[in-house]
């Protein structure tokens, strides 16, 4: 006799409670990625029995997850801004703390009287500018990245949720881009002792999309701050950082002494600073 639902949900949930503080959610997203039963029907099914192929697929899901492998790879989606994106080891992982960018920039292209050329330096899924370019219906938007697989990614992303082109470029930070008025960025940041910090899960994320080096981590923070007086148009001109709270200050003093003026330190969902943002008039 095969196993119903309900009784492989409670394994599998008991099995993830050591590496998880969300074991019965985890548990109900990989039983849908391997049965398409959704949660509304994990529940109104909960005595059908599954069959063994589907079975074992969710077991292997499973494993992956006790490994510590992030959710969001293992089904290769993550919801950002209330829509979906295509992730993997490629990729970090869109957070929520991030949609506070978001807000920013879209609150400051709707103060200009002109459609802003936005970047979004270090872009990773894409989802910064394919969010913005959705949020603002914007023309002129690029994403960069150093990482060919990465952009890959953004790609996928852009053709799948944009209907207009978006300018996607392999670049060194700013070395291939051209003059933009606003240039977003969530970069590496991390010092190499918070790498060695974080969680099991997020160490499966790419270093290169986390650590910032330098002692302070704010090395690549630096060099973009640097170029970025190249990049930017000069009218208007803004540039938004996402950074650790704990690195706030610091990013803004850099901006300070780099001649960039009304620069604000913003607070995410979680009422910590999060966001740096620098005004560059030539």
């Amino acid at each position: 006799m095969g196993k119903t639902v309900s009784q492989l949900l409670t394994q599998a949930t008991n099995k993830l409670r050591s590496i998880t503080d969300t074991p019965s959610l985890d548990a109900s997203l990989l039983f849908e990625e391997a049965t398409g039963l959704n949660k509304v029907k994990q529940i109104t099914y909960n005595t059908l029995e599954i069959d063994d192929d589907k079975i074992s697929y969710f077991n292997t899901l499973i494993e992956r997850r006790l490994n510590s492998e992030p959710i969001a790879y293992i089904l290769e989606k993550k919801e950002f801004y209330a829509r979906e994106f295509k992730v993997n080891k490629h990729t970090l992982i869109p957070r929520p703390d991030t949609e506070t960018i978001i807000e920013e920039v879209t609150s400051y292209i709707n103060s200009l009287d002109f459609e802003p050329k936005v970047l979004d330096l270090c872009t990773g899924s894409g989802c910064i500018a394919i969010t913005l370019a959705l949020e603002n219906n914007l023309n002129e938007i690029s994403l960069s990245d150093i990482s060919p697989e990465a952009l890959e990614v953004a790609k996928y992303n852009a053709n799948k949720l944009y209907s207009k082109k978006i300018n996607i470029i392999e670049s060194n930070l700013l070395e291939n881009c051209d003059k933009y008025d606003i240039i977003v960025s969530n970069p590496p940041y991390l010092t190499r002792q918070w790498c060695e910090e974080v969680s099991d899960e997020v160490k499966q994320e790419p270093i290169l999309a986390l650590e910032g080096f330098g002692e302070d981590g704010l090395d690549l923070i630096r060099k973009i701050i640097i170029q970025s007086k190249n990049h930017l148009i000069g009218h208007h001109s803004a540039i938004f950082f996402e950074c650790d709270s704990r690195q706030c200050e610091k990013v803004r003093e850099l901006l300070k002494e780099a001649n960039f003026i009304n620069i604000e330190i913003i607070k995410d969902l979680a009422n910590k600073d999060r966001i740096v943002k620098g005004i560059y008039e030539r």
